[in-house]
């Protein structure tokens, strides 16, 4: 097969020589479809691990301390997920089981990077990661209030929205731009993975500050991400938004990323789509993202949930649920909220099927699941959960536990996309889109010699998303996928998940 990781045993890599590689293997594959949608490489071969590594894939019967039967099973890459706000161990248990190996929050961020990447080492069973929260940094800055790395799980946000919400509310004032500024790059150099903009949270932010904040970006070498303004399909809307930070990613020579392009497009994801592929046809280097579900997460206060969503979104108070009881809001219940309890988190049924079979189908747009912190407790005030967490117990939406195994279930069931596309869409799509920024990336995302064993092993006959929305079924683990393997450890083993510090850090360059 075509090899484009140089070194059969990663003897450079690792030190190791040949005669070492020669002998048995720490782990074999065996009999299974291997399937590497860079090279299009697509057969039944057996593969064998050794000390973190790929280091053979072969026709010829291999022998292994352990062999695992992937007889019938397709043999890809581990799944990266650029989208997990559910950065928690329960989240992860979930995404393990979900195939992913990767899943990393690039759209809300961590503020400050140190805490994120110190929460998680030395006990990740999956590889974990993040970008810059500028959200967090304007929490900091305007609100003064210090978030505790994983922002969505800080009581800062809470004390923030509770005493004005200044990050959110205050217009541009050209005076706070350097202290933002001081703190994003501080975020840079502590190896976060360039900058996200949620900025559809918090709309005031003037452009100016956000075309600045980019120019740091571009300055260590890092991409930004997006969640762009105006989730509506009625001027403002979230094409207006689309061409905004085009324009800052064109005008500040940085990659970037846009999240769930359907959900804030809506009616328009079509057009929204096209721009991106104008974009990228004159050179940008731009992709975007989707995830497979009509229903999006979001909460009570968010900008795009002021009074008169129902004509920008094309919805009722009644599409919207309270995520941890299930009930649908009507519009005095929503008004009361805004007030009372503006943090509620919800669900929302804005999206058609139409606007996702256009982005699956669309080259260059990639899996991000959005998977949401799962509310653990019956006061809906609990966020985390422990590994020992149930199954089912965790109420949020059913994408933080379902998102890729849906994805092959639509291809085994007839969607326009084949099964290495849509795996493309899950590994190396993302891969790629990193790996000149962080350099780790160059090695996951592919089946093949020399590349990290980040591996996901499901049956396409059978693999499918079991959450749902209904409450009590949002967390239950996808089925299909008996194996994971993270830098070469088993951390699902026939389906159940083995709690071993496997993972490790993804990250750009620590240079404070």
């Amino acid at each position: 097969m075509t090899k484009r990781i140089a070194a059969l045993c990663v003897s450079m890599v690792l030190g190791l020589t040949t005669s070492v590689c020669a002998q048995g293997f720490d782990i074999v594959i065996a009999n299974g479809r291997v399937m590497d949608p860079e090279t299009g490489f697509d057969a039944v071969a057996n593969v064998g691990i050794n000390n973190g590594f790929i280091t053979e894939i072969s026709s010829e019967a291999l022998e292994g301390a352990r062999v695992i039967d992937a007889t019938g099973h397709v043999v890809a890459p581990g799944f990266i997920d650029f989208h997990s706000h559910a950065q928690s161990p329960y989240g992860h248990k979930l995404y393990a089981r979900d195939g992913v190996t990767t899943p990393m929050d690039m759209e809300v961020g961590a503020y400050p990077v140190n805490d994120f990447y110190e929460y998680w080492d030395g006990k990740a069973f999956l590889n974990y990661g993040t970008n810059v929260a500028h959200i967090g940094a304007r929490v900091a800055v305007l609100d003064g209030e210090k978030p505790d790395g994983r922002f969505i799980y800080s009581a800062a946000l809470g004390r923030a929205m509770n005493s004005g919400s200044q990050f959110k509310t205050k217009v541009f004032d050209p005076m706070d731009e350097a202290a933002i500024l001081e703190a994003v790059e501080e975020g840079l150099k502590q190896g976060g993975i360039g900058v996200a903009y949620p900025i559809g949270y918090y709309s005031v932010v003037g452009s100016p500050e956000v075309l600045a904040v980019a120019g740091l970006a571009a300055k260590y070498n890092q991409p930004i991400t997006t969640h762009v303004r105006y989730l509506a399909q009625i001027p403002p809307s979230g094409f207006m938004g689309l061409t905004e930070m085009l324009t800052v990613a064109r005008e500040a020579e940085v990659p970037m990323l846009v999240h769930h392009v359907p959900s804030n497009c809506l009616g328009l994801t079509k057009q929204c789509l096209d721009l991106i592929d104008s974009a990228r046809a004159k050179g940008q280097k731009v992709i975007g993202e989707f995830y497979p579900y009509q229903y999006a997460g979001t909460y009570v206060d968010a900008d795009y949930n002021r009074p008169g969503f129902e004509e920008r979104m094309g919805v009722q108070a009644s599409d919207y649920k309270i995520t941890a009881t299930g009930e649908a809001l009507t519009s005095e219940e929503f008004d009361r909220l805004r007030t009372e309890a503006p943090g509620t988190q919800l669900l929302m049924y804005t999206m058609k099927q139409d606007y996702i079979d256009e982005a699956f189908s669309r080259p260059g747009v990639i899996v991000g699941s959005d998977g949401m912190p799962w509310i653990t407790d019956d006061q809906g005030a609990g966020l985390n959960g422990t590994f020992d967490t149930d199954y089912g117990v965790g109420n949020g939406h059913a994408r933080g536990a379902g998102t890729h195994a849906r994805i092959l279930r639509m291809v085994r069931e007839g969607a326009s996309v084949s099964l290495m596309d849509a795996i493309a869409k899950m590994t190396f799509e993302p891969a790629s889109f990193l790996e000149d920024h962080v350099p780790q990336m160059r090695l996951r995302g592919r089946m093949q010699e020399g590349a990290a064993a980040d591996i996901t092993i499901f049956d396409p006959e059978s693999v499918t998303d079991n959450s749902t929305a209904k409450i009590g079924e949002n967390s239950l683990p996808s089925t299909g996928i008996p194996f994971v393997i993270v830098n070469g450890q088993v951390v699902v083993d026939d389906s159940v998940v083995q709690n071993i510090p496997a993972g490790v850090a993804i990250r750009a360059a620590v240079t404070d």
